[in-house]
């Protein structure tokens, strides 16, 4: 795992490298501008890697004038406490649904069906994101995908008939709130322990490798490929000048293009190995069986726009406007 991460950086360098910011080519003779980036995150993670990748490249093309820390604190930090103690925060959206609804956009069961379904939604959802954020003194710098929800099985997924009557245990917290598991006893499913499990749904890559030692199938739902968010104090941005806000917008923006191609390009890399693995991948699960899971998830879709309001039901219509899925 270690040299995987190692590679990915280096990928990533090379990807930043080629958004150089031309005016702080001149470095400034003042003290650096300290910046904290606090990841509520743990551990070594592809997560907390484009952290500290956004501090490495904001720290050099700012020639000398901000200088970034990484920190990974504990991940169960209130929101008010983290976005007025944080210079520069990294977080699970969705992990704060109850502070700001519409952070658990990204986490919603079988809204979107592959990247570009998901980038779309960002765009759409980009501005009421901001406007939540700036309601806590924030600004969004960048966004960060997870890898895509996929299910594991013991058995090969053929038809919607498989799902039912299956023995499916209960998914994360996130998982829980977003209505995974819900879609899923809505078809039938019943519930148990994860010894039981007949199926189970994964959205790390370190977990699908474990997982290929414990189930005999692979099927890519992209159930939900949920946000991490990157945002900065708005009284730190405007402390600034204006060549260090500019440093920081331009390094989110770009550093937030090069996570969503390294995920593109991980998932494909995933396939790979589990089938190097032994275990087969259907990387386009039957139509009938995505068709029932949109249903199914469909509730819990609807009680989400109902939580957030008139702009829940905005996002929604023209996403799916967008996506020709009215």
């Amino acid at each position: 795992m270690k040299s995987n991460t190692a590679e990915t950086r280096r990928r990533l360098l090379v990807f930043l490298s080629a958004f150089p910011v031309s005016f702080c080519s001149v470095s400034s003779r003042a003290q650096p501008k300290q910046l904290e980036l606090s990841s509520y995150f743990h551990g070594e993670t592809l997560s907390v890697n484009g952290a500290q990748l956004f501090a490495d490249k904001a720290t050099e093309d700012s020639a000398g004038t901000i200088r970034i820390s990484l920190e990974a604190v504990p991940p169960w930090v209130p929101f008010q406490m983290m976005s007025k103690a944080s210079a520069l925060a990294h977080y699970c959206a969705p992990d704060f649904a109850d502070i700001e609804p519409v952070f658990g956009l990204s986490a919603l069961p079988m809204l979107t069906a592959a990247f570009d379904e998901a980038e779309t939604l960002l765009r759409i959802a980009r501005p009421y994101y901001s406007s939540a954020l700036a309601r806590h003194g924030q600004i969004l710098l960048a966004t960060q995908p997870w890898r895509p929800v996929a299910l594991w099985s013991t058995f090969r997924i053929r038809s919607v008939a498989d799902l039912q009557g299956i023995l499916f245990p209960l998914s994360s917290y996130v998982g829980e709130k977003a209505g995974w598991g819900r879609t899923f006893i809505r078809l039938g499913a019943r519930h148990a322990s994860f010894s039981e499990a007949e199926v189970m749904l994964s959205n790390g890559y370190t977990t699908n490798m474990k997982f290929t030692r414990e189930f005999a199938y692979f099927t890519e739902i992209f159930l939900a490929a949920q946000l991490n968010f990157l945002s900065v104090s708005r009284e730190v941005f405007e402390s600034l000048t204006e060549a260090q806000r500019h440093v920081l917008v331009a390094t989110g923006l770009n550093t937030e293009l090069s996570q969503w191609k390294l995920k593109r390009e991980l998932v494909h890399h995933d396939h790979q190995e589990i089938a190097a693995r032994g275990v087969p991948v259907a990387a386009q699960p039957p139509a009938d069986v995505l068709a029932t899971l949109r249903t199914a998830a469909e509730p819990d879709i609807q009680s989400w726009a109902e939580s957030v309001g008139k702009d829940g039901t905005a996002i929604l219509t023209d996403y799916r406007r967008a996506v020709c899925r009215e």
